[in-house]
């Protein structure tokens, strides 16, 4: 053996948990797929599979913590036997039988009761390759059900007023189904019309929410408080999702579906203030400041105002506000204001996040979040450019700078109007 191959079977070794076994399982494709296994002493076995953002430490980690409680967990990953970038794309180009043929393989090497695990983007993934796995033999036995956490199952943003459209494999969906979602989350608003399109394919559909935790908690970096102190805990909501699809008849015949099951995955694009093109009346308006004072958008007729949507645990919300400052110095003299909404946290909370981004423009509370409805918010930041006349412009589905010469130039052109 030459030294650097001993190198790299060094490397690859000290790569692997101490907890962890690593096997390859060869695909039908002839495509070696590399698994971390961590043996349990129990009979479910989690499959875990990574979202777009490949497998991280998080992974290892919750996987050593199911593993203390029994649980055995098969952690594969695909990019690396694809030689993908963990990038949402890379899902598309990930074939979907590789799902099926580590549920076969988990059952005929430990017979233990199966169920799969998946989040974020990969969602429509997971679902569309557990229908087809379902499709080569019906009621076949051996999985449990199917544990999603903040799936993301809409084709993508509307960039007007329409609702989101769904994954077709949405509604195709009968197997049973526990849902996690965070409710620090762009997922949350859309919880309950995933629930009902799970539900049309005739899924069991559980529901958990986590509140105080975002999206991918468990393995992004700069955690709250409340998401490190709970990332022990998730493997105790996970042994409680599997004990209660347990309960629940999982060996279902597909459903039929016109099409394809689901359409590419939606990746980001550049974000930039777009023209309207929804309904240009703006919908109501009228929340209290920190103040407690009242403020009603049909008040500023007169000015172009900037509604903006945040809230402190969003990154990019973080990230955009002291340009979004800038802007309000820049064409203050002006007929501009800035109307910056809070997404449903507590006075104390945008007080304490407010002394360390030190903004002056107008911070309102929405503490029921009534306005997120009424303005279908669902991204976040989201920020609507309302002209002099009350009418809707342009909109912005995330975050950009704002002191870019042609934003800035399309607040000039809207003030002279």
């Amino acid at each position: 053996m030459t030294r650097t191959a001993l190198t790299l079977l060094t490397c690859l070794w000290l790569a692997v948990p101490l907890h962890a076994s690593e096997f390859t399982l060869t695909l039908d494709d002839g495509t070696d797929l590399p698994v971390s296994r961590y043996q349990g002493d129990g009979q479910r076995l989690l499959v875990w599979l990574p979202s777009n953002h490949g497998v991280l430490p998080g992974h290892h980690q919750q996987a050593e913590y199911l593993q203390a409680q029994g649980v055995e967990v098969w952690l594969p990953d695909p990019y690396a036997a694809y030689f993908l970038p963990n990038t949402p794309s890379s899902l598309d180009r990930i074939p979907e039988d590789l799902v099926g043929r580590l549920i076969d393989h988990a059952r005929e090497e430990t017979g233990k009761q199966v169920y799969v695990f998946g989040n974020d983007r990969a969602a429509p993934w997971v679902l569309t390759s557990l229908r087809a796995w379902q499709m080569e033999e019906p009621r076949r036995e051996g999985l449990g059900g199917v544990i999603l956490m903040s799936p993301y199952l809409h084709t993508g943003i509307p960039e007007d007023d329409r609702p989101p459209e769904f994954q077709p494999v949405t509604r195709a969906t009968n197997l049973p189904v526990y849902l996690i979602q965070p409710v620090l989350s762009p997922q949350y608003p859309l919880l309950m019309p995933v629930v009902d399109q799970l539900g049309e394919g005739g899924s069991h559909v559980y529901v958990r929410t986590l509140p105080r935790l975002r999206d991918r908690f468990f393995f992004r970096p700069n955690t709250l408080d409340a998401e490190e102190a709970f990332k022990p805990e998730l493997a105790t909501e996970l042994v409680t999702a599997m004990r209660m699809l347990d309960g629940l008849e999982s060996r279902r015949v597909a459903v039929d579906i016109e099409g394809a099951a689901r359409t590419a995955t939606p990746t980001r694009q550049d974000r930039r203030l777009e023209p309207w093109r929804g309904n240009p009346e703006a919908p109501p308006l009228e929340l209290p400041d920190l103040a407690g004072t009242l403020h009603d958008l049909a008040g500023y007729r007169g000015d172009v105002v900037l509604i903006n949507f945040w809230a402190s645990w969003c990154p990019p919300c973080v990230h955009e506000m002291p340009s979004m400052q800038r802007l309000e110095d820049a064409l203050g003299d002006g007929p501009f204001r800035i109307l910056a909404v809070n997404l449903g946290e507590d006075e104390d909370t945008v007080v304490e996040f407010l002394e360390r981004i030190q903004v002056d423009f107008t911070i309102l509370m929405d503490p029921d979040n009534s306005a997120l409805r009424h303005w279908n918010v669902l991204a976040y930041p989201t920020s609507f450019v309302i002209d002099r006349a009350g009418e809707i412009r342009y909109a912005l589905f995330g975050a950009i700078e704002w002191m870019e010469p042609e934003v800035i130039k399309v607040f000039e052109d809207l003030m002279a109007e």
